[in-house]
């Protein structure tokens, strides 16, 4: 009994701790822009696109995850999308070409689309109901903590040591959970492997369901529009865009970025707490969107705030997105009874094709409107460059309050 109850809390410590991780990997090209412009001789552009082929393995991967994880369980899934996480640290950091370097970022978004399934599978299966909510509200509350850590203190170790020592360090420390899951986490070979071909099935069955409900796709469009300022803004683009704008540090830029992090993580609870006392998902939905384009204009358009006024407005607009959680209740109430957690699978699905095509989009953007100036060999982007292509997160801000109106109207999305 022992026995059970230290492996039960060592893999949910592992799980808690690769999702802690991946978060730093997800957020750390933001705090080396201009590093990989000159490690690669790429533009914007060559950044964006390098971000996002982590999204480009993540997303189609949110699909499939939960089936693979039924069918060869928690042991095997969490091992290896640690180690492949992990080689996909170590290739991106030795990397000297573009092409190893994006297959790198892809490795990494392969690996690090099992960690949020891998946490709620261990909270659900392993623990209490009444211990399982805590549990993952917890994980995710390291998941933020992984994103702040990977954009200020991040920053200050990229500043030390550069960027590809550090990620190779991320990456030997992927390794080691892998390794550490595989040896210490023991099953039973019963509850190891099932039978996925009735899963399958389902899965594709589900997704045809749930993809011909318009309603589902106009909620994961509103989900997107709401969160692509977090991972364009606070992922990438932020922080090069405040040292320019602000004329700070690479530090002081990137504490600032984390204070959108910061923001998530307080904001997802008390969010969610006063969306249940109104009892209205699209009302506090609504309102985030309005706050959240509030608070990041002048951080934007208005760039003569003293640092600390710029870290509080990001805490806010950080705060106010955390409401994109809403829309996963939203989409569950949507979907069919047998089709809930797939609605919520395709969600997220949307949510990061969109984080794929925006990131990359400011790079272009930043890329129309620069000017031909060059700095130390590599493109040197103007305050008003970044705010053109910035312009952007706004603009998906603006589209998203408006979509809010033609979600389908529903007394159950007021309700849990």
């Amino acid at each position: 009994m022992k026995n059970r109850k230290f492996f039960k809390w060592s893999i949910w410590l592992l799980a808690a701790l690769f999702y802690f991780y991946e978060f730093i990997l997800r957020v750390s090209p933001s705090v080396m822009v201009n590093e990989l412009m000159q490690s690669f001789n790429i533009t914007a552009s060559g950044v964006g696109v390098l971000a996002a082929f982590y999204l480009y393995s993540y997303a189609p991967m949110q699909l499939p995850v939960g089936v693979l994880m039924d069918h060869f369980g928690i042991k095997k899934v969490l091992s290896w999308a640690s180690i492949i996480c992990g080689c996909g640290a170590i290739i991106f950091a030795f990397s000297n070409q573009y092409s190893y370097a994006a297959i790198g970022r892809f490795l990494i978004g392969v690996g690090s689309s099992f960690a949020f399934i891998a946490i709620v599978y261990v909270s659900t299966n392993w623990f209490s109901e009444k211990k399982s909510g805590f549990l993952i509200g917890i994980a995710n509350s390291l998941a933020m903590f992984g994103a702040f850590a990977g954009t200020g203190p991040l920053s200050n170790l990229v500043q030390t040591f550069g960027y590809k020592k550090v990620i190779a360090f991320f990456g030997f420390v992927g390794l080691i959970i892998g390794f550490l899951v595989f040896f210490i986490f023991k099953l039973d070979t019963k509850e190891e492997k099932k039978d996925v071909s009735h899963h399958r099935e389902k899965l594709l069955k589900n997704i045809i369901l749930v993809g011909s409900n318009k309603y589902i796709w106009i909620n994961g469009i509103v989900a997107l529009l709401l969160y692509v300022t977090t991972t364009a803004f606070g992922g990438l683009w932020g922080q090069s865009f405040i040292e320019k704008a602000y004329n700070v540090s690479k530090d002081v830029s990137g504490y600032a970025v984390s204070m959108i992090f910061f923001g998530w993580l307080f904001g997802g609870p008390i969010v969610g707490f006063l969306s249940d006392m109104i009892n209205d998902r699209k009302k506090t939905i609504r309102v985030a969107f309005v706050l959240t384009i509030l608070f990041l204009v002048p951080v934007i358009y208005f760039p003569h705030f003293h640092i600390y006024i710029v870290y509080f407005l990001l805490f806010l607009v950080g705060f106010f997105s955390s409401a994109e959680l809403l829309c996963f209740s939203v989409a569950i109430k949507l979907a069919n009874n047998n089709a809930k957690a797939t609605a919520a699978a395709f969600t997220n699905f949307l949510i990061s094709c969109g984080d794929a095509l925006v990131q990359p989009l400011v790079g272009f953007l930043l890329d129309l409107n620069w000017k031909g100036t060059l700095l130390d060999g590599i493109r040197n982007y103007s305050v008003l460059d970044y705010q053109k292509a910035i312009t952007v997160l706004p603009a998906a801000l603006i589209l998203g309050f408006i979509l809010i109106f033609f979600l389908k109207e529903n007394n159950s999305l007021n309700k849990n």
